[in-house]
């Protein structure tokens, strides 16, 4: 099982690159791996926020 610091580390690689709209096929760690399932939620979080980021410049531009 992973500690605290590398389940942090893959949650933030995941986030990071969900922040900068990259897809979510991208994962350094294979499926089987404690950390992918931190990496996907890191992930998640970050996607998110690049989505509403997005929209909110949509939103300024057409206003």
């Amino acid at each position: 099982m992973p500690d605290r610091d590398q389940c942090e580390k893959a949650y933030n690689q995941g986030c990071m690159w969900g922040m900068g709209g990259g897809d979510n096929n991208r994962c350094p760690y294979s499926a089987d791996d404690a950390l992918a399932e931190w990496w996907f939620q890191g992930w998640e979080a970050g996607i998110q926020a690049w989505h509403d980021r997005n929209l909110q410049e949509q939103d300024a531009r057409q206003a």
